[in-house]
């Protein structure tokens, strides 16, 4: 049988393109950066597509993102004009529609589907019957032309962090109170003491640090700003008085510096040098939100993060072995020795019992 029709679609079926519109610009891009002068033939045979294809998307890259591709006759050949400024290379670049996701997108986007999918299979949770609904619609949200949803969940996995299953009785009451701005009275459990006592506080914000529920709240009992943690909360009973008001500038300033593992009491600033080895692994990690971090020469870093208390940030700096040592301050430096070598007498203490 024979196919009638323009020349233009006998061209198309016979040469299709795999790759999307997006990656076919890029491509072209990419060619003309690294060979300079291309012919049309040599373009067409890189992104394997027609020839009004690749028209279309030369008058496109041309005329819609201002990218400074010329014709010379001459050399029968396309190439960026010489005398372009590389700024407006850059800017061209830049307004190049995304071939793909971009790492934080993806991960973000796949997050938050897992996330709802634990409130799905949550039999307790509020929003547990709508759950479904949703993920459906944020993964007809994909342009199917990038990657199909189903495929995407097959090929691409996002691994949570393990979130601990603590029991926290009071959370729902905390909530309910934090909500309808109304005072509680708890029974606090204080873990350093052992012992448990009564308050009247005024919940103010709820803070979920490392899979872990805290109350910021005024305590009334000392008259200041406190962080309480949800799971030690023994009893909780709303009352019918309203909350003091604290402005949420003042709840961040008292308590977003030294927030989670490293929070309570003076700050103060540690400063650790680690060595090439652990560098290449460390410079991800986030040890707290104002961090610092310098890099030298020969591949370590040093590391300046604020913390309160010696035992939880000396945990992070131990894990790390030899291959990290405390410069500042030198109470840290005193503690962290201490605890290496109270460490060692236990090994020497076995070996002396065997």
């Amino acid at each position: 049988c024979s196919i009638m029709g323009p020349p233009e679609i006998f061209d198309f079926l016979i040469m299709k393109s795999s790759l999307t519109f997006a990656m076919r610009l890029y491509r072209i891009d990419q060619v003309l950066q690294e060979e300079g002068s291309v012919s049309f033939e040599t373009l067409q045979a890189a992104l394997q597509c027609s020839a009004p294809t690749l028209k279309r998307d030369l008058r496109y890259m041309r005329e819609k993102l201002g990218a400074p591709i010329v014709y010379s006759r001459a050399q029968n050949a396309y190439s960026y004009a010489r005398d372009s400024k590389s700024e407006n290379k850059d800017r061209f670049v830049s307004m190049l529609p995304a071939a793909w996701y971009t790492p934080d997108e993806m991960y973000a986007f796949l997050a938050v589907v897992e996330l709802l999918g634990r409130i799905e299979n949550d039999s307790k949770a509020v929003l547990a019957a709508d759950m479904q609904a949703l993920r459906s619609r944020l993964l007809a949200m994909l342009p199917g032309e990038l990657i199909q949803a189903k495929e995407l969940l097959k090929r691409v996995k996002v691994i949570m962090p393990s979130v601990p299953k603590i029991d926290a009785p009071y959370f729902s009451i905390v909530g309910a109170a934090l909500a309808q701005r109304r005072r509680l009275r708890v029974t606090y459990f204080t873990r350093t003491r052992g012992t448990e006592s009564g308050r009247e506080i005024s919940p103010l914000r709820l803070v979920n640090w490392r899979g872990r529920w805290y109350l910021d709240a005024w305590c009334h009992e000392s008259g200041k700003l406190k962080t309480f943690a949800v799971e030690n909360i023994r009893f909780a009973e709303m009352l019918d008085v309203r909350c003091r008001v604290v402005a949420m500038r003042d709840i961040e300033h008292a308590l977003d510096g030294t927030y989670g593992i490293f929070s309570g009491g003076i700050t103060k600033t540690a400063v650790i040098a680690v060595d090439a080895v652990m560098t290449p692994y460390e410079r991800f990690a986030v040890w707290h939100k104002d961090q610092q971090q310098t890099f030298d020469d020969e591949g370590g870093m040093t590391l300046r993060v604020p913390y309160a208390r010696e035992p939880e940030i000396a945990g992070e700096i131990m894990r790390l072995g030899s291959h990290a040592k405390v410069l500042a301050p030198n109470d840290l430096i005193d503690y962290i020795r201490q605890q290496h070598r109270l460490a060692l007498q236990q090994y020497e203490d076995s070996e002396v019992s065997q």
